[in-house]
């Protein structure tokens, strides 16, 4: 066990020198973080996957233990842990260090081509949910981590650096996205090397092993190998605010497909998952948050033309001179047959309407579990009849609300191949009474 000061020089000795190591210093810096604490032989399942598959084949040795880091905004030294373990009751003198825990990083024991440590599976928390009248959004679940027996726990979503030798940006994409997959339709988990292996089932013309990542056929491959279907949409300016918040509240990856343009060279594509994202009291969408396997998690993208053009590291760190979201793909439940183009369309023409009342549209997917239990804390007429009504389990809504304060639902059948409406919500006469 090492513990160590949050510190310029500290940190890089463990972390390492890569760019997705100085992201994750410049990021928990924003969070606060004073302390880091060092697990120095740590079993990870998926590069123990990895490990056996294809690092454990190859001439040179490479160790199967890796290192797992973990941060903490709490000041406090090696000696203070070491007298905490000792005591009687030392989950009480745990209490204050768990409540100040930020996540960890696993570093690999392999190296990239510069010879900086590979980021492995790491939990980050998020940015604030809050900031100011701004609200963040993003797709996370919690996490329980044990570090020497202290139960603490994380909320957030993986990401892992791409490794050249058994996954590249694609890869890494998926293996992102599966974790929220998982939690919503128990879809199983693979390794980066195993979704290689399942997406590889379908030939390209590249090499499966070092990967030089997957093509868009392959990745559509491998969302339906595990029993989803997929959306896909083309990047235009009134889809991606509307298909984004949709999603992401639903707790959907939104697989990005991005073109990378560079004076005099050809352009580069790359794949990234949009894991939150930022807006105003207005509902309008000011920053996406990316798990970029080429840069860190919770990446901030700003734009000026409804994120088609993306201003993030991808530019100041890469000096790419134009960064294009070509795609949205969105993995989905097969039952969920409603399209995101069919009710789309009908938010559009309702959209004008609502706007005309001096109320802001949105439109997003759940479930109705989730639904009715928010809609135990309305109050509107007939609700005990609408709550034990039956509903099919994935609805969209459109939603008519100001400062936050919903004033009618449109509720529309996510089973119906089009749209059909199964119900309205008028909650606007409580309100204004309130």
């Amino acid at each position: 066990m090492i513990v160590r000061p949050f510190t310029s020089g500290e940190i890089e000795t463990y972390l390492g020198e890569s760019i997705q190591a100085g992201y994750i210093v410049h990021y928990l810096s924003e969070l606060g973080a004073k302390t880091i604490v060092v697990e120095e032989k740590y079993i990870d399942k998926d590069y123990l996957i990895d490990y056996s598959k294809f690092y454990s084949r190859s001439f040179e040795s490479h160790p199967r233990f890796t290192k797992r880091i973990h941060f903490f905004t709490g000041d406090f030294t090696e000696t203070d842990l070491k007298r905490a373990f000792l005591e009687k009751d030392g989950l009480k003198h745990f209490q204050e260090i768990c409540e100040k825990y930020l996540g960890f990083s696993i570093v690999k024991p392999i190296t990239d081509s510069m010879g900086n440590p590979l980021i492995g599976r790491t939990l980050l928390s998020t940015y604030p949910p809050e900031d100011n009248s701004d609200k963040r959004i993003f797709i996370s679940q919690k996490y329980p981590v044990s570090l020497y027996g202290v139960p603490l726990t994380i909320d957030s979503l993986p990401f892992q650096a791409q490794d050249q030798g058994v996954s590249a940006c694609a890869t890494i994409a998926l293996w992102s996205a599966l974790h929220p997959l998982h939690s919503s339709f128990e879809t199983p988990r693979h390794s980066p090397v195993e979704i290689t292996e399942i997406s590889s089932l379908i030939p390209s013309k590249e090499r499966n092993f070092p990967s030089e990542g997957l093509n868009l056929n392959q990745i559509t491959s491998y969302i339906k190998s595990i029993g989803l279907d997929i959306e896909t949409l083309k990047a235009e300016s009134d889809v991606i605010p509307v298909a984004v918040k949709a999603y992401i509240n639903a707790k959907l990856p939104i697989l990005a497909t991005l073109e990378l343009k560079r004076a005099g060279k050809e352009s580069g594509y790359h794949a990234a998952v949009i894991s939150g994202y930022r807006c105003n009291e207005n509902n309008e969408l000011l920053e996406l948050y990316v798990h970029d396997d080429q840069i860190g998690p919770y990446s901030r993208v700003i734009s000026n033309n409804n994120f088609i053009s993306w201003n993030n590291e991808w530019k100041t760190t890469y000096g790419q001179d134009e960064v294009i979201l070509k795609n949205l793909i969105i993995p989905v439940y097969p039952k969920i047959r409603l399209t995101f183009g069919r009710i789309h369309s009908v938010f559009l023409r309702k959209k004008q309407d609502i706007e005309k009342e001096g109320y802001i549209a949105e439109l997003f997917l759940t479930q109705v579990n989730e639904y009715k239990k928010t809609l135990l804390n309305l109050a509107f007429e007939e609700k005990e009849r609408i709550l034990t009504s039956p509903m099919p389990r994935f609805i969209w809504i459109i939603r008519a609300h100001i400062n936050n304060i919903p004033i009618f639902d449109e509720v529309y059948d996510g089973t119906s191949v089009y749209p059909k409406k199964v119900q309205d919500i008028d909650t606007i006469e409580y309100q204004l009474s309130e």
